[in-house]
């Protein structure tokens, strides 16, 4: 596998996120939580540009939907051009909204649907809104895309006969498709209005049926590739044509990556993975690899140019700064690539020094320079000064007043205070805790409390730049107290 193959192949399920006129990464709202039934469908649509926010970091998905607001959604879907257009001309949001919908043919003069351009702040009704999603589906739709589920008979609403035919053949064309359902006493409530939540769930069940149908339609893009610390491209923007319904994981192949040697891919967004008619450019994120990962990439280059073996791989330095136990990190520490613990508490202590540490510590409110002294194994300990002399010159000025770090816990002991390769930072402030019991320390208060460690650190950041691992995030999924097992004072050298 050449280098560059090996490298597309790491960036295989890279981060890509949409961007449009309307901000390119779907920010949380702050009343829109995960567990909300619409969370998905909503948060795509932010990134699509399809809705957005009602300002103050909300999204207010139980407001009740205008018919400028569905308009401008249905326009902004499925006539973005004529929507572009009518806000070119200076039109307002939903005025181009109602102006693209009647040009694409989505709000029809022969359905005679109950609004005006001056009557935009009313509500839409359900049965209004299925018009208008009926209208946007296109004629295939019925032969090409196929339900699982299994759809309820229309017919046997409640209120199906108080609607027209045009009403019932756009409402039953939509059951069908598995787009809409009724309401639970029975009834498609065809008067009742709908919430922002319900109407984006519809828009975007309708763009689904749309892209499905168009899966094979060639669609021109722009791939634009960023710098995830900075911002700033990497690579000038990339035009490609790709087929609607393409993975977005699967543009890379289709990029010259050798400027991205250097880089790793980042999640971002994730609540879009295909190419979608409504969106015409895509943003992939990398991150700059640390020191380590560029020397493991240097690596692959000489095996690749034959002036090293894969059998070199393991003994390679870069594991040292690698998270987690290897070989090398074993024969730094034990001189043998298979022994992983000292034998006997004899053995630990003449492997041990002590060093002296800069540190900040919080005197009357302020902080001030001070020292601390650590005993750690003697192979790590100019490592270990790096490591605080770095925390002690970073603008957060982290503050400690207790540090602990080599203790013969026993011959059967199997953590790493053994081995002079844990650390333990704040023991009180950064409690041991095991499904919600604290087992050594009182609290954990990042954010309130000045010596509790956050996840996001410099602490934690510096300690996993030189390969150590934290006990915060290291053995459970993340750093929620609640769940799993959790050492937020300690860092660890092998991840024990």
């Amino acid at each position: 596998m050449s280098v560059k193959r090996r490298i597309q192949s790491l960036i295989l399920a890279g981060a890509l996120a949409l961007t449009l006129a309307v901000p390119a990464l779907a920010a949380g709202y702050k009343d829109l939580p995960e567990s909300h039934w619409a969370y998905s469908d909503l948060m795509e649509a932010s990134e699509l540009g399809i809705i957005q926010g009602v300002g103050d970091g909300r999204m207010a998905p139980a407001d009740t939907m205008s018919w400028g607001q569905f308009l401008t959604m249905i326009a902004r879907t499925f006539a973005p051009d004529a929507y572009q257009s009518a806000t070119d001309a200076g039109l307002a949001w939903d005025q181009a909204g109602y102006a693209a919908a009647a040009d694409a043919g989505l709000l029809r003069e022969e359905d005679a649907l109950p609004v005006t351009a001056e009557t935009l702040g009313s509500n839409i009704s359900r049965q209004d809104a299925a018009v208008l999603l009926y209208n946007a589906l296109p004629s295939e739709a019925w032969d090409v895309y196929f339900v699982w589920e299994q759809v309820p008979d229309p017919t046997l609403f409640s209120d199906w006969n108080t609607m027209d035919s045009l009403h019932q053949q756009a409402v039953a064309g939509l059951v069908e498709l598995g787009i809409i359902n009724g309401k639970s006493d029975g009834s498609f409530g065809c008067n009742d209005s709908i919430q922002r939540c319900d109407g984006t769930v519809l828009v975007m069940r309708v763009l689904d049926v749309v892209d499905s149908c168009s899966q094979y339609d060639s669609k021109d893009i722009t791939v634009r590739i960023l710098n995830r610390t900075t911002g700033q491209p990497i690579l000038p923007d990339q035009q490609m044509s790709v087929q609607i319904g393409t993975y977005l994981s699967s543009l890379p192949y289709q990029i010259d990556t050798d400027a991205l040697k250097y880089y790793n891919y980042s999640w971002e967004g994730g609540f879009v993975d295909q190419v979608s008619s409504v969106c015409d450019t895509y943003t992939l994120y990398y991150e700059p690899m640390t020191q380590a990962q560029r020397e493991e990439a240097d690596f692959w280059e000489k095996v690749e140019q034959g002036l090293a073996s894969y059998e070199d791989y393991a003994k390679q330095d870069f594991w040292l700064k690698f998270q987690g136990e290897n070989e090398r990190k074993y024969t730094l520490l034990f001189g043998d690539p298979t022994k992983r613990r000292f034998a006997n508490q004899e053995e630990a202590k003449a492997a041990m020094t002590t060093i002296t540490i800069p540190v900040w510590k919080l005197q009357g409110g302020k902080k001030v320079s001070s020292t601390l002294s650590l005993t750690v194994h003697s192979a790590i300990a100019e490592d270990v000064k790096a490591i605080f002399t770095e925390i002690y010159n970073d603008p957060e000025q982290f503050p400690i007043h207790d540090i602990g770090g080599y203790s013969w816990r026993g011959d059967s002991a199997t953590g790493e205070h053994n081995c002079g390769t844990a650390i333990d930072i704040n023991a009180n402030e950064n409690y041991q805790i095991r499904d919600g019991q604290v087992l050594v320390g009182s609290l954990w208060q990042p954010g309130s409390n000045p010596y509790s460690i956050a996840p996001d650190s410099s602490v934690v950041r510096i300690f996993a730049e030189h390969g150590w691992s934290w006990g915060g995030d290291a053995w459970a999924y993340d750093s929620d107290a609640s769940q799993g097992y959790h050492d937020y004072m300690h860092f660890s050298y092998m991840g024990g």
